[in-house]
């Protein structure tokens, strides 16, 4: 007996310790996979830093590069311009690797996420495109080519070709300089990416578990959307800002002009406001394919942003709630006072017309005359009355209609209850009426009973 026992509680022991120890391994794997996501997410937040350090650091040399070449027209292939190319050129051999390492660590992040064993398994034909895609935009830059070694014959060559193409500068072809340097602008969306990621609502676990509950996407549109929600007018002034540089110096480096080889900087600036407003003065026109293209990306920008802008000034010019409010009040009033006004004219032309009726003046011009005043402010009214209306109807939004169906929805909820209340309180008057009723039968019966006795007993007596 005692053998059994001891038997049945190492059962009930290992019954218990099982179910324990499998909650424990699947409480340390989740522990697990947060703590390599955390790790994960880390190293992608430092990789993008460095990636996009060295987007605009490269963006920064090929502007400088190619303003060194624009000033100095005499000499084409110096030694300066050769080591910045050259540095260039490693920072985007190391951009370009550190563009896989993302890409690899943003695998093992997805499969971090989603419980799966193998990063293979989100390399799908889309990501791959993407990935290539990206390489490509961050692989273009200058590339250095010959090493100069004999400056003063270079000099001299310079000198006769730049006289000769002073007769038809217009049909002179972009240095491949820069043709290979305005491409390098598309690294800016590297400044998105890190956006994102230095983001509250990208690092926040809260925020991106309620995204996930409503399918809502934290990425960088939904960011940019809440971004121009709370501040539109500092985000269209840092996008303006930003595309303005940048189209400015894209007009000077693409187009020529008849003095000199390159647009100065301020007539780049008047072309491109001139451009992105959609004015078109024609004082200034673009005389390249390179700066046809670029004027036509930034009239299309120019539209967009224009849109973009009178929707903000709308938004901004528009009546808050306590502003609208203290403005219906105030018209409220003054249509009220023209009310009693035209209530009074109309108690004044009534009594002329019932004084004229009774001098016998119902025919005479004047009594048509008061008539016709009568029908006009009467009118008059029904007008005012149906703006006040209208009135009241503005300045009842979409908080007041939710505020109004909180109280009735609390109101309703609180009649339910007393109503609950009332049936059972009939529920107890019916059963005390039947209790009542009970004991009248019983009292009824007993009083039968004892008139049965009396009778009895009188017939015995």
């Amino acid at each position: 007996m005692i053998s059994s026992i001891k038997n049945r509680d190492e059962l009930r022991e290992l019954s218990i310790e099982k179910p324990s120890s499998t909650s424990i391994n699947l409480m340390a794997d989740v522990s697990r996979r947060l703590r390599r996501r955390k790790k994960t997410y880390d190293r992608l937040r430092k990789i993008n830093n460095i990636m996009c350090f060295l987007g605009l650091l490269g963006v920064f040399l090929m502007i400088i590069e190619n303003e060194i070449n624009f000033m100095n027209v005499y000499k084409k292939d110096l030694m300066i311009n050769w080591i910045i190319k050259l540095i260039i050129t490693i920072t985007t051999v190391i951009l370009v690797g550190l563009v896989f390492y993302y890409h690899y660590l943003d695998l093992n992040l997805y499969s971090v996420n989603n419980v799966i064993d193998n990063w293979f398994t989100g390399l799908t034909n889309k990501k791959i495109f993407l990935i290539l895609f990206e390489v490509f935009i961050c692989f273009i830059h200058p590339i250095p080519r010959s090493f100069p070694l004999n400056w003063s014959l270079q000099h001299d060559n310079l000198t006769i070709s730049y006289s000769s193409k002073t007769t038809s500068i217009s049909s002179s072809p972009i240095e491949i300089d820069v043709v290979l340097g305005l491409p390098m602008f598309a690294r800016f969306y590297l400044v998105c990416r890190f956006i994102l990621f230095h983001s509250y609502l990208f690092r926040d676990a809260s925020s991106q578990s309620l995204g996930c509950l409503n399918e809502v996407s934290m990425d960088f549109f939904f960011l940019i959307k809440t971004y121009l929600e709370q501040w539109p007018v500092h985000c269209l002034l840092l996008f303006c800002g930003l595309l303005f540089s940048i189209g400015s110096w894209s007009l000077r480096a693409c187009n020529y002009s008849i003095t000199t080889e390159h647009l100065p900087i301020l007539d780049s600036m008047w072309l491109f406001i001139v451009t992105f407003t959609t004015i078109g003065y024609g004082d200034l026109t673009p005389s390249t394919y390179c700066g046809r293209s670029v004027a036509a990306l930034i009239g299309l920008i120019g539209i967009l942003t224009s849109a973009l802008l009178i929707s903000v000034l709308a938004q901004k010019l528009k009546l808050t709630r306590s502003e609208k409010y203290v403005h219906s009040f105030v018209l409220d009033i003054e249509l009220a006072k023209k009310r009693n006004h035209q209530a009074a004219n109309v108690i004044k032309f009534a009594i002329k017309i019932w004084y004229l009726k009774r001098k016998h003046r119902s025919t005479s011009t004047e009594y048509i005359k008061v008539q016709r005043r009568l029908i006009q402010s009467i009118r008059f009214i029904q007008k005012l009355k149906q703006k006040q209306g209208k009135l009241t109807d503005n300045y009842i939004g979409l908080q007041e209609i939710i505020t109004i169906q909180r109280e009735t929805i609390s109101k309703t909820e609180e009649n339910t209850e007393q109503l609950i209340i009332m049936e059972s309180k009939v529920d107890k008057i019916d059963e005390n009426l039947i209790d009542i009723n009970h004991t009248m039968i019983n009292i009824q019966k007993t009083l039968n009973l004892l008139l049965n006795r009396m009778l009895q007993e009188e017939k015995t007596s």
